[in-house]
């Protein structure tokens, strides 16, 4: 079975935060795992807590010396998979001198029929910049506008008129990036972008943009285009990371320092309306591809696709 949403690690979850609010120790101790393996993270560089004593002792010295503060809850994605489960939060917390913007990765297990925090760590978003010294693409409107705004990207492969595009993203990538590391997410998305060298070249078609968590491609082929597309989810299947797809085939058309033309925008916006590991493709894209073995097209969606007028058919692809 696949995990599953589980709105009771959501709940334990919050409790950890309210308990760490109001320095409820009791709360906190009831929580937490007693096991030794027990590990949890702060924001500070020595703030690697091992085993329920090490952390509870300190967390209760802390108590006194941090200021009155509220935890405002954002976002709280939680899963469970079997004994296991895991959330990701987003918060804000607040005191009286700062509002700072927080994440926590908490890691769950079954003990005794309840669940308890086996690892729970503490981040604060900070930009690609301070640490690659360059921004990212963080999301596939900034992918759409980078290659929009950059001169001709098309000019250095030749392609212009029908093509099919392809658009992926790995899902949550600043999160995964902050829960890997840095050299594990540097090695990751080099595996991944070496996947994808690989099969759009496999499949003849051309990678255009290639940006940390995203990819543009181009082929001549719309079926071309969807064979790509499911061998790129296929090979992400091992991976620690979700990845969506979106298709489109239409006119592209180049000037000598732009690129104009709907379809790169709308195969953009196919992608943003896919789930991770699913692949959606245009209804265009679908009347060109027919039918192909060992792929099947699922039921039709009608969506609203952000910044184009109306509202378009897309198409899942059911690929596993």
């Amino acid at each position: 079975m696949p995990p599953t949403r589980s709105p009771e690690i959501e709940s334990v979850t919050r409790r950890v935060l309210t308990a760490f609010e109001t320095g409820d120790m009791a709360a906190m101790a009831n929580l937490v795992s007693t096991d030794p393996s027990l590990r949890v993270l702060g924001f500070a560089r020595d703030e690697w807590w091992t085993g329920p004593d090490e952390f509870l002792k300190i967390r209760e010295t802390q108590i006194d010396e941090i200021p009155a503060l509220h935890i405002q809850v954002e976002k709280v994605d939680a899963f469970e998979d079997g004994a296991f489960g895991w959330a990701a939060i987003s918060t804000t917390v607040v005191t009286s001198e700062t509002k700072t913007p927080m994440r926590h990765t908490a890691v769950l297990r079954l003990e005794a029929g309840v669940w308890k925090v086996i690892l729970w760590q503490n981040s604060v978003p900070v930009s690609n910049s301070q640490i690659f010294g360059v921004e990212l693409t963080t999301t596939l409107d900034d992918l759409v506008s980078s290659v929009l705004e950059e001169h001709g990207p098309l000019s250095s492969v030749g392609l212009e008129g029908t093509m099919t595009l392809v658009f992926t993203d790995i899902v949550d990538s600043t999160g995964l990036a902050e829960t890997l590391g840095d050299t594990a997410w540097a090695e990751l998305i080099n595996r991944h972008e070496s996947t994808i060298r690989q099969v759009t070249a496999s499949q003849g078609g051309t990678v255009v943009k290639l940006l940390g968590d995203g990819s543009m491609l181009a082929f001549e082929s719309a079926r071309a285009a969807v064979r790509a597309a499911v061998d790129i989810q296929r090979a992400s299947e091992s991976a620690a990371f979700g990845v969506r797809i979106g298709v489109h085939t239409g006119e592209v058309i180049r000037t000598a320092d732009d690129l104009l033309g709907l379809t790169v925008n709308k195969a953009a916006r196919v992608a943003a309306a896919a789930d991770s590991g699913n692949i959606m493709i245009s209804s265009t894209t679908k009347d060109l591809v027919g039918s192909l073995e060992g792929i099947r097209t699922g039921e039709p969606k009608i969506v609203a696709l952000k910044g184009l007028s109306d509202t378009h058919q897309i198409v899942p692809i059911e690929w596993e």
